[in-house]
Protein backbone atom coordinates (compact mmCIF):
# COMPACT_ATOMS: atom_id res chain seq x y z
CA UNK A 1 0.00 0.00 0.00
CA UNK A 2 1.60 3.46 -0.97
CA UNK A 3 2.09 5.82 1.48
CA UNK A 4 -0.37 8.41 -0.04
CA UNK A 5 -2.96 5.73 0.46
CA UNK A 6 -2.43 5.12 4.15
CA UNK A 7 -2.73 8.74 4.78
CA UNK A 8 -5.75 8.71 3.00
CA UNK A 9 -7.11 5.67 4.97
CA UNK A 10 -5.79 8.04 8.16
CA UNK A 11 -7.91 10.76 7.13
CA UNK A 12 -10.44 8.74 6.19
CA UNK A 13 -10.61 7.16 10.11
CA UNK A 14 -9.91 10.30 11.49
CA UNK A 15 -12.86 11.84 9.76
CA UNK A 16 -15.38 9.03 10.77
CA UNK A 17 -14.17 9.24 14.46
CA UNK A 18 -15.22 12.82 14.33
CA UNK A 19 -18.53 12.42 12.88
CA UNK A 20 -19.29 9.74 15.44
CA UNK A 21 -17.69 11.89 18.29
CA UNK A 22 -21.06 14.73 17.43
CA UNK A 23 -23.50 11.60 16.90
CA UNK A 24 -25.73 10.63 19.96
CA UNK A 25 -24.73 7.42 21.24
CA UNK A 26 -26.66 4.38 19.65
CA UNK A 27 -29.30 2.63 22.31
CA UNK A 28 -28.08 0.07 23.88
CA UNK A 29 -30.73 -3.57 23.76
CA UNK A 30 -33.74 -2.99 24.67
CA UNK A 31 -35.00 0.52 25.15
CA UNK A 32 -38.42 2.20 26.33
CA UNK A 33 -41.43 3.07 24.06
CA UNK A 34 -42.98 6.94 24.64
CA UNK A 35 -45.98 5.61 26.44
CA UNK A 36 -43.19 4.07 29.25
CA UNK A 37 -40.72 7.57 29.49
CA UNK A 38 -44.05 9.49 29.78
CA UNK A 39 -44.83 7.25 32.96
CA UNK A 40 -41.03 7.62 34.05
CA UNK A 41 -41.14 11.21 34.25
CA UNK A 42 -44.12 11.15 36.48
CA UNK A 43 -42.01 9.38 39.11
CA UNK A 44 -45.00 9.61 41.73
CA UNK A 45 -49.01 8.72 41.06
CA UNK A 46 -51.67 8.05 43.55
CA UNK A 47 -53.37 5.66 44.16
CA UNK A 48 -57.32 6.20 45.68
CA UNK A 49 -58.80 2.97 46.98
CA UNK A 50 -62.50 4.17 47.33
CA UNK A 51 -65.58 1.78 47.32
CA UNK A 52 -68.13 -0.85 49.09
CA UNK A 53 -65.41 -2.10 51.32
CA UNK A 54 -64.99 1.53 52.93
CA UNK A 55 -68.26 1.00 54.25
CA UNK A 56 -68.02 -2.55 55.74
CA UNK A 57 -66.13 -2.79 58.90
CA UNK A 58 -62.56 -3.61 58.90
CA UNK A 59 -62.67 -5.15 54.92
CA UNK A 60 -60.00 -5.01 52.73
CA UNK A 61 -61.05 -7.96 50.39
CA UNK A 62 -65.06 -7.69 49.98
CA UNK A 63 -66.68 -11.01 49.08
CA UNK A 64 -69.06 -9.07 46.77
CA UNK A 65 -72.22 -9.60 48.81
CA UNK A 66 -72.13 -6.36 50.53
CA UNK A 67 -75.72 -4.26 49.52
CA UNK A 68 -75.38 -1.32 47.20
CA UNK A 69 -76.83 0.47 49.33
CA UNK A 70 -73.99 1.21 52.06
CA UNK A 71 -72.13 3.09 49.61
CA UNK A 72 -73.03 6.67 50.98
CA UNK A 73 -69.82 9.31 51.29
CA UNK A 74 -71.80 12.02 53.05
CA UNK A 75 -69.33 14.93 52.12
CA UNK A 76 -67.36 13.34 48.83
CA UNK A 77 -65.22 16.10 47.32
CA UNK A 78 -62.64 14.76 44.31
CA UNK A 79 -61.38 18.13 43.97
CA UNK A 80 -60.13 17.81 47.83
CA UNK A 81 -58.12 14.73 46.67
CA UNK A 82 -56.41 16.74 44.00
CA UNK A 83 -55.40 19.23 46.31
CA UNK A 84 -53.57 16.90 48.34
CA UNK A 85 -51.75 15.73 45.16
CA UNK A 86 -50.93 19.48 44.15
CA UNK A 87 -49.39 19.82 47.44
CA UNK A 88 -47.51 16.59 47.58
CA UNK A 89 -46.29 17.39 43.34
CA UNK A 90 -47.68 14.07 42.19
CA UNK A 91 -49.01 14.50 38.49
CA UNK A 92 -51.09 11.54 38.12
CA UNK A 93 -53.87 9.59 39.93
CA UNK A 94 -55.53 5.73 39.70
CA UNK A 95 -59.20 5.16 41.33
CA UNK A 96 -60.20 1.84 42.07
CA UNK A 97 -63.45 2.19 39.75
CA UNK A 98 -64.15 -1.45 40.39
CA UNK A 99 -62.26 -3.83 42.90
CA UNK A 100 -62.24 -7.56 43.43
CA UNK A 101 -65.78 -7.03 45.15
CA UNK A 102 -67.27 -6.03 41.89
CA UNK A 103 -68.60 -2.79 42.44
CA UNK A 104 -68.44 -0.04 40.66
CA UNK A 105 -68.32 3.40 40.95
CA UNK A 106 -69.81 4.10 37.55
CA UNK A 107 -73.52 3.52 36.57
CA UNK A 108 -72.60 1.24 34.41
CA UNK A 109 -75.12 -0.68 32.07
CA UNK A 110 -73.72 -4.15 32.21
CA UNK A 111 -74.55 -4.93 36.20
CA UNK A 112 -77.42 -3.64 39.25
CA UNK A 113 -73.99 -3.71 41.25
CA UNK A 114 -72.92 -0.43 40.91
CA UNK A 115 -73.64 3.27 42.49
CA UNK A 116 -77.18 3.12 40.24
CA UNK A 117 -78.24 1.19 43.68
CA UNK A 118 -76.22 2.71 46.20
CA UNK A 119 -77.81 4.98 49.10
CA UNK A 120 -75.21 8.12 47.62
CA UNK A 121 -77.23 10.63 45.52
CA UNK A 122 -80.31 8.59 45.21
CA UNK A 123 -78.35 6.45 43.01
CA UNK A 124 -77.73 9.19 40.35
CA UNK A 125 -73.96 9.82 40.93
CA UNK A 126 -70.92 8.95 39.77
CA UNK A 127 -67.63 8.08 41.54
CA UNK A 128 -65.69 8.25 38.27
CA UNK A 129 -66.56 11.41 36.06
CA UNK A 130 -66.08 13.39 39.48
CA UNK A 131 -62.70 12.12 39.80
CA UNK A 132 -62.06 12.35 36.37
CA UNK A 133 -63.01 15.84 35.68
CA UNK A 134 -61.55 16.69 39.06
CA UNK A 135 -58.20 15.11 37.42
CA UNK A 136 -58.79 17.49 34.22
CA UNK A 137 -59.46 20.85 36.48
CA UNK A 138 -56.30 20.72 38.03
CA UNK A 139 -53.97 19.14 35.55
CA UNK A 140 -53.47 15.86 36.97
CA UNK A 141 -53.26 12.79 34.77
CA UNK A 142 -55.78 10.19 35.30
CA UNK A 143 -56.12 6.14 35.55
CA UNK A 144 -58.19 3.62 36.19
CA UNK A 145 -58.03 0.25 37.95
CA UNK A 146 -60.92 -1.99 36.60
CA UNK A 147 -59.96 -5.16 39.06
CA UNK A 148 -60.45 -8.38 36.37
CA UNK A 149 -61.08 -9.98 39.57
CA UNK A 150 -64.66 -9.99 40.13
CA UNK A 151 -66.17 -11.78 43.15
CA UNK A 152 -69.86 -10.76 43.05
CA UNK A 153 -70.08 -11.97 39.11
CA UNK A 154 -68.55 -15.30 40.69
CA UNK A 155 -71.87 -15.62 42.95
CA UNK A 156 -73.84 -15.70 39.85
CA UNK A 157 -74.64 -19.61 38.92
CA UNK A 158 -74.41 -18.42 35.09
CA UNK A 159 -71.00 -16.94 35.46
CA UNK A 160 -68.41 -18.48 33.04
CA UNK A 161 -65.04 -16.80 31.62
CA UNK A 162 -66.29 -17.04 28.19
CA UNK A 163 -69.47 -14.63 29.58
CA UNK A 164 -67.33 -12.67 32.18
CA UNK A 165 -64.68 -12.05 29.06
CA UNK A 166 -67.29 -10.01 27.50
CA UNK A 167 -68.95 -8.36 30.93
CA UNK A 168 -65.37 -7.16 31.32
CA UNK A 169 -64.84 -6.27 27.82
CA UNK A 170 -68.48 -3.93 27.76
CA UNK A 171 -67.05 -2.19 30.80
CA UNK A 172 -63.58 -1.36 29.87
CA UNK A 173 -65.50 0.21 26.78
CA UNK A 174 -67.20 2.21 29.03
CA UNK A 175 -64.36 3.65 31.32
CA UNK A 176 -61.84 3.78 27.90
CA UNK A 177 -64.31 5.34 25.95
CA UNK A 178 -66.84 7.30 28.09
CA UNK A 179 -64.37 9.14 30.78
CA UNK A 180 -61.69 11.14 27.90
CA UNK A 181 -57.96 10.65 28.31
CA UNK A 182 -57.56 7.90 30.69
CA UNK A 183 -53.27 7.67 31.26
CA UNK A 184 -52.70 4.31 33.09
CA UNK A 185 -55.04 1.04 33.87
CA UNK A 186 -54.28 -1.62 36.09
CA UNK A 187 -54.59 -4.86 36.14
CA UNK A 188 -54.56 -6.68 39.16
CA UNK A 189 -53.20 -10.51 39.39
CA UNK A 190 -54.63 -11.42 42.63
CA UNK A 191 -57.63 -13.99 42.23
CA UNK A 192 -57.18 -13.76 38.82
CA UNK A 193 -55.34 -16.95 37.38
CA UNK A 194 -58.18 -18.56 35.19
CA UNK A 195 -58.24 -15.55 32.84
CA UNK A 196 -56.21 -16.76 29.89
CA UNK A 197 -53.41 -14.66 28.16
CA UNK A 198 -56.08 -14.56 24.96
CA UNK A 199 -58.48 -13.09 27.07
CA UNK A 200 -56.08 -10.35 28.09
CA UNK A 201 -55.63 -9.81 24.16
CA UNK A 202 -58.98 -9.08 23.78
CA UNK A 203 -59.47 -6.81 26.32
CA UNK A 204 -55.66 -5.11 25.34
CA UNK A 205 -57.20 -4.36 22.17
CA UNK A 206 -59.66 -2.29 23.62
CA UNK A 207 -57.52 -0.58 25.17
CA UNK A 208 -55.23 0.01 22.22
CA UNK A 209 -58.10 0.82 20.30
CA UNK A 210 -59.58 3.77 22.89
CA UNK A 211 -56.28 4.80 24.73
CA UNK A 212 -53.45 4.70 22.54
CA UNK A 213 -51.41 6.30 24.87
CA UNK A 214 -52.63 4.37 28.14
CA UNK A 215 -50.04 2.66 30.46
CA UNK A 216 -50.82 -0.84 30.83
CA UNK A 217 -50.11 -2.20 34.69
CA UNK A 218 -50.14 -5.74 33.83
CA UNK A 219 -49.28 -9.29 36.00
CA UNK A 220 -49.32 -12.54 35.43
CA UNK A 221 -51.21 -13.86 32.25
CA UNK A 222 -51.76 -10.15 30.75
CA UNK A 223 -47.83 -10.11 30.55
CA UNK A 224 -47.41 -9.97 26.97
CA UNK A 225 -49.15 -6.10 27.33
CA UNK A 226 -47.67 -5.24 29.82
CA UNK A 227 -46.04 -1.67 29.72
CA UNK A 228 -45.30 -1.87 33.61
CA UNK A 229 -44.84 -4.67 36.21
CA UNK A 230 -45.29 -5.06 39.69
CA UNK A 231 -41.71 -5.19 41.75
CA UNK A 232 -42.99 -8.19 43.90
CA UNK A 233 -44.13 -6.79 47.30
CA UNK A 234 -46.55 -3.79 48.81
CA UNK A 235 -43.92 -2.50 51.29
CA UNK A 236 -42.85 -0.07 48.92
CA UNK A 237 -39.68 -1.79 48.05
CA UNK A 238 -38.09 -1.91 44.88
CA UNK A 239 -34.52 -3.92 44.55
CA UNK A 240 -31.22 -3.14 44.51
CA UNK A 241 -29.97 -2.92 41.42
CA UNK A 242 -33.55 -2.87 39.75
CA UNK A 243 -33.63 -3.07 35.50
CA UNK A 244 -36.24 -1.76 33.69
CA UNK A 245 -35.67 -5.03 31.52
CA UNK A 246 -36.69 -8.50 33.16
CA UNK A 247 -38.06 -11.66 31.40
CA UNK A 248 -41.81 -12.41 30.74
CA UNK A 249 -41.79 -15.37 32.58
CA UNK A 250 -41.03 -13.25 35.84
CA UNK A 251 -44.10 -11.40 34.88
CA UNK A 252 -46.61 -14.59 34.29
CA UNK A 253 -45.05 -16.83 37.03
CA UNK A 254 -44.70 -13.55 39.93
CA UNK A 255 -44.86 -16.91 42.95
CA UNK A 256 -41.49 -18.34 41.11
CA UNK A 257 -39.96 -15.30 40.12
CA UNK A 258 -39.94 -12.60 43.12
CA UNK A 259 -36.05 -11.82 42.26
CA UNK A 260 -37.13 -11.14 38.25
CA UNK A 261 -40.47 -8.88 39.50
CA UNK A 262 -37.72 -6.69 42.24
CA UNK A 263 -34.57 -6.19 40.78
CA UNK A 264 -35.58 -7.44 36.80
CA UNK A 265 -32.70 -8.88 34.91
CA UNK A 266 -30.10 -6.79 32.94
CA UNK A 267 -30.46 -8.41 29.24
CA UNK A 268 -34.08 -9.67 29.86
CA UNK A 269 -36.54 -10.20 26.44
CA UNK A 270 -39.02 -7.53 27.74
CA UNK A 271 -38.56 -3.85 29.06
CA UNK A 272 -40.97 -3.39 31.24
CA UNK A 273 -39.90 -1.38 33.84
CA UNK A 274 -40.90 -1.61 37.83
CA UNK A 275 -44.53 -0.01 39.66
CA UNK A 276 -43.59 -0.04 43.16
CA UNK A 277 -47.24 0.36 44.96
CA UNK A 278 -47.40 0.58 48.81
CA UNK A 279 -50.07 2.61 50.98
CA UNK A 280 -49.81 5.45 53.68
CA UNK A 281 -51.68 3.28 55.67
CA UNK A 282 -51.08 -0.10 57.04
CA UNK A 283 -54.20 -0.97 54.47
CA UNK A 284 -55.35 -0.20 51.43
CA UNK A 285 -59.19 1.30 52.36
CA UNK A 286 -59.82 3.57 55.25
CA UNK A 287 -60.32 2.49 58.46
CA UNK A 288 -60.79 4.67 61.30
CA UNK A 289 -58.74 2.69 63.82
CA UNK A 290 -55.29 3.49 61.59
CA UNK A 291 -56.04 6.98 61.95
CA UNK A 292 -53.00 7.39 64.11
CA UNK A 293 -51.00 4.51 61.84
CA UNK A 294 -50.29 6.93 59.06
CA UNK A 295 -46.75 6.53 57.40
CA UNK A 296 -44.32 9.32 58.92
CA UNK A 297 -42.75 11.64 56.43
CA UNK A 298 -39.48 10.00 57.38
CA UNK A 299 -40.76 6.83 56.22
CA UNK A 300 -42.14 7.96 53.16
CA UNK A 301 -38.81 9.00 52.16
CA UNK A 302 -37.40 6.13 52.79
CA UNK A 303 -40.25 4.59 50.31
CA UNK A 304 -39.62 7.54 47.79
CA UNK A 305 -35.61 6.72 47.57
CA UNK A 306 -36.00 2.37 47.66
CA UNK A 307 -38.36 3.19 44.31
CA UNK A 308 -38.38 6.30 42.57
CA UNK A 309 -34.46 6.25 43.65
CA UNK A 310 -34.41 2.80 42.22
CA UNK A 311 -35.39 3.12 38.65
CA UNK A 312 -39.31 2.70 39.02
CA UNK A 313 -42.29 5.05 39.69
CA UNK A 314 -43.66 5.29 43.00
CA UNK A 315 -47.56 4.08 43.16
CA UNK A 316 -48.50 5.62 46.72
CA UNK A 317 -52.11 4.95 48.33
CA UNK A 318 -54.44 7.75 49.81
CA UNK A 319 -57.63 5.93 50.87
CA UNK A 320 -60.50 8.12 50.89
CA UNK A 321 -62.54 8.08 54.51
CA UNK A 322 -66.30 7.67 54.30
CA UNK A 323 -67.06 10.96 53.62
CA UNK A 324 -65.01 10.99 50.47
CA UNK A 325 -61.83 13.30 51.26
CA UNK A 326 -58.88 12.51 52.15
CA UNK A 327 -57.27 12.22 55.80
CA UNK A 328 -55.66 15.64 56.66
CA UNK A 329 -52.68 13.49 58.01
CA UNK A 330 -52.34 11.84 55.06
CA UNK A 331 -52.56 15.09 53.48
CA UNK A 332 -50.04 16.39 55.67
CA UNK A 333 -47.50 14.18 55.55
CA UNK A 334 -47.52 14.28 51.75
CA UNK A 335 -47.15 17.81 51.43
CA UNK A 336 -44.52 17.70 53.83
CA UNK A 337 -42.50 14.96 52.10
CA UNK A 338 -42.21 16.87 48.94
CA UNK A 339 -41.29 20.17 50.75
CA UNK A 340 -38.47 17.74 51.95
CA UNK A 341 -37.47 16.37 48.17
CA UNK A 342 -37.27 19.98 46.97
CA UNK A 343 -35.34 21.51 49.55
CA UNK A 344 -32.92 18.19 48.75
CA UNK A 345 -32.94 18.29 45.52
CA UNK A 346 -33.01 21.97 44.70
CA UNK A 347 -29.84 22.29 45.02
CA UNK A 348 -26.68 20.64 43.17
CA UNK A 349 -23.96 21.07 45.16
CA UNK A 350 -21.73 20.47 42.41
CA UNK A 351 -23.37 23.23 40.62
CA UNK A 352 -19.93 25.37 40.81
CA UNK A 353 -17.90 22.75 40.41
CA UNK A 354 -14.40 22.62 37.97
CA UNK A 355 -14.30 18.77 36.37
CA UNK A 356 -11.93 17.00 34.84
CA UNK A 357 -13.08 13.75 32.87
CA UNK A 358 -11.84 10.90 30.81
CA UNK A 359 -13.79 9.53 28.22
CA UNK A 360 -15.24 12.33 26.77
CA UNK A 361 -16.95 11.76 23.20
CA UNK A 362 -16.71 15.08 22.34
CA UNK A 363 -16.92 18.63 24.01
CA UNK A 364 -20.98 18.32 22.69
CA UNK A 365 -21.65 15.50 25.55
CA UNK A 366 -18.72 17.25 28.15
CA UNK A 367 -19.26 16.03 31.56
CA UNK A 368 -20.05 19.40 32.58
CA UNK A 369 -23.75 18.44 31.45
CA UNK A 370 -24.34 16.50 34.37
CA UNK A 371 -24.69 19.52 36.73
CA UNK A 372 -26.27 21.93 34.27
CA UNK A 373 -30.04 21.24 35.14
CA UNK A 374 -30.97 21.24 31.16
CA UNK A 375 -33.08 17.75 30.29
CA UNK A 376 -31.93 18.20 26.89
CA UNK A 377 -28.02 17.71 27.72
CA UNK A 378 -25.73 14.88 28.63
CA UNK A 379 -22.68 13.09 29.15
CA UNK A 380 -21.70 10.27 26.71
CA UNK A 381 -18.42 8.65 26.30
CA UNK A 382 -16.71 7.40 23.32
CA UNK A 383 -18.08 4.36 21.39
CA UNK A 384 -16.27 1.12 22.51
CA UNK A 385 -15.32 2.31 26.21
CA UNK A 386 -17.32 1.98 28.79
CA UNK A 387 -15.65 3.19 31.79
CA UNK A 388 -14.80 6.51 33.05
CA UNK A 389 -13.81 8.67 36.09
CA UNK A 390 -15.16 12.28 35.92
CA UNK A 391 -13.75 14.48 39.17
CA UNK A 392 -15.58 17.38 40.24
CA UNK A 393 -13.23 20.02 42.21
CA UNK A 394 -14.62 22.60 44.80
CA UNK A 395 -13.41 25.74 45.57
CA UNK A 396 -13.93 24.47 49.68
CA UNK A 397 -15.29 21.43 51.04
CA UNK A 398 -19.26 21.05 51.14
CA UNK A 399 -20.91 18.52 53.38
CA UNK A 400 -23.52 16.15 52.19
CA UNK A 401 -25.18 12.73 53.18
CA UNK A 402 -26.99 11.68 49.75
CA UNK A 403 -26.55 11.32 45.98
CA UNK A 404 -28.44 10.99 42.45
CA UNK A 405 -27.48 10.03 38.86
CA UNK A 406 -29.83 9.40 36.11
CA UNK A 407 -29.02 7.77 32.76
CA UNK A 408 -30.53 8.46 29.43
CA UNK A 409 -32.79 6.34 29.56
CA UNK A 410 -34.37 6.30 25.45
CA UNK A 411 -30.67 5.09 25.02
CA UNK A 412 -31.28 1.65 26.98
CA UNK A 413 -29.67 0.39 30.27
CA UNK A 414 -25.57 0.73 29.47
CA UNK A 415 -23.93 1.31 32.63
CA UNK A 416 -23.97 -1.51 34.96
CA UNK A 417 -21.23 -0.84 37.85
CA UNK A 418 -20.45 2.34 39.24
CA UNK A 419 -18.72 4.08 42.56
CA UNK A 420 -18.71 7.33 43.76
CA UNK A 421 -15.69 8.16 46.21
CA UNK A 422 -14.67 11.96 47.98
CA UNK A 423 -11.04 13.12 48.70
CA UNK A 424 -10.05 16.06 50.81
CA UNK A 425 -6.46 16.88 48.43
CA UNK A 426 -7.77 15.17 45.20
CA UNK A 427 -5.21 12.18 46.12
CA UNK A 428 -6.38 10.11 49.06
CA UNK A 429 -9.73 8.64 47.87
CA UNK A 430 -12.27 7.45 50.62
CA UNK A 431 -15.40 5.26 48.99
CA UNK A 432 -18.97 5.50 50.18
CA UNK A 433 -19.88 2.55 50.99
CA UNK A 434 -23.20 2.94 49.80
CA UNK A 435 -21.96 3.82 46.62
CA UNK A 436 -19.49 1.28 45.70
CA UNK A 437 -20.38 -1.27 43.04
CA UNK A 438 -23.35 -0.51 42.15
CA UNK A 439 -25.50 -1.77 39.48
CA UNK A 440 -28.57 0.15 38.19
CA UNK A 441 -28.97 3.77 37.36
CA UNK A 442 -31.62 3.66 34.77
CA UNK A 443 -34.34 6.48 35.15
CA UNK A 444 -32.83 8.14 38.80
CA UNK A 445 -30.64 6.33 41.31
CA UNK A 446 -30.29 7.70 45.04
CA UNK A 447 -28.29 6.86 47.54
CA UNK A 448 -28.48 8.29 51.30
CA UNK A 449 -25.76 7.94 53.45
CA UNK A 450 -23.97 9.60 56.95
CA UNK A 451 -22.76 13.09 56.14
CA UNK A 452 -19.43 13.24 54.62
CA UNK A 453 -16.97 16.42 53.86
CA UNK A 454 -14.83 16.72 51.19
CA UNK A 455 -13.62 19.15 48.32
CA UNK A 456 -13.47 16.37 45.66
CA UNK A 457 -16.43 14.10 44.78
CA UNK A 458 -15.17 11.15 41.88
CA UNK A 459 -18.04 9.38 40.12
CA UNK A 460 -16.50 6.27 38.75
CA UNK A 461 -17.98 4.86 36.04
CA UNK A 462 -16.71 0.90 36.10
CA UNK A 463 -18.12 -0.74 33.69
CA UNK A 464 -21.10 -1.22 31.28
CA UNK A 465 -22.47 -2.91 28.11
CA UNK A 466 -21.91 0.37 26.24
CA UNK A 467 -20.55 4.01 26.37
CA UNK A 468 -22.18 5.79 29.26
CA UNK A 469 -24.71 8.23 28.76
CA UNK A 470 -25.57 10.41 32.04
CA UNK A 471 -27.82 12.98 32.26
CA UNK A 472 -27.78 14.27 35.89
CA UNK A 473 -24.69 13.33 38.70
CA UNK A 474 -25.35 15.27 42.11
CA UNK A 475 -24.60 15.52 45.65
CA UNK A 476 -27.09 16.48 48.36
CA UNK A 477 -27.67 17.63 51.79
CA UNK A 478 -31.00 15.75 52.75
CA UNK A 479 -33.76 18.08 53.87
CA UNK A 480 -34.91 18.78 57.97
CA UNK A 481 -38.12 17.58 57.27
CA UNK A 482 -37.43 14.07 55.64
CA UNK A 483 -34.76 13.47 59.49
Amino acid sequence: MSKRQNLLIAGLTALSLQISAQKAPEPCGLTPSERQVEWYHREMIAFFHFGINTFEEYVNEGDGRAPAAIFNPTALDCGQWMETLKAAGIPSAILTAKHADGFCLWPSQYTDYCVKNATWKGGKGDVVREFVDACEEHGIKAGIYLGPHDRHEHLSPLYTTQRYKEYYAHQLEELMGGYGKIWETWWDGAGADELTTPIYRYWYKIVREKQPDCVIFGTKNSYPFADVRWMGNEAGEAGDPCWATTDSIAIRDEAQNYKGLNEGVLGGDAYVPAETDVSIRPSWFYHVEEDGRVKSVKELWEIYCNSVGHNSVLLLNFPPDRRGLIHPTDSLHAALLRKGIDETFGTNLLAKSKIKATNVRSAKFGAEYMIDENKETYYAGKDGKVDAEVVFMLAKPIEFDCLMLQEVIELGHRTTQWSVEHSNDGKQWTSIPEATNKQTIGHKWIVCFEPVKAKYVRLRIQDGKACPAIHTFGVYKQSAILQ
